[in-house]
């Protein structure tokens, strides 16, 4: 599979980053020496891999509990309705 070019630098408009020229080359080389391991990877047989399971369930991981910030961890420009505010999404 080749990459080209044209497919990073849309890549990178994507992502909203400006690339040089030499950026380029080096992006398109390593993205495609990535995406040349992940098909190495698919050739690998693993009928014979045991599968891995948890010794522990998920809910004995961690205390999943809501927690309410204190007041002097943010401002109060950050903050409204006991929620944190975070930047406008157009």
């Amino acid at each position: 599979m080749v990459v080209t070019r044209e497919e990073v630098k849309h890549l990178g408009w994507l992502a909203k980053l400006e690339m040089s020229d030499s950026e380029l080359q080096r992006y398109t080389t390593q993205i495609e020496e990535i995406i040349n391991y992940l098909n190495k990877l698919d050739t690998m047989p693993l009928e014979q891999v045991e599968q891995i399971t948890l010794k522990k369930k998920f809910s004995e991981l961690r205390k999943d509990a809501a927690e309410t910030f204190e007041d002097s961890v943010l401002g109060s420009d950050y903050r409204k309705d006991g929620f944190v505010k975070g930047p406008r999404m157009v």
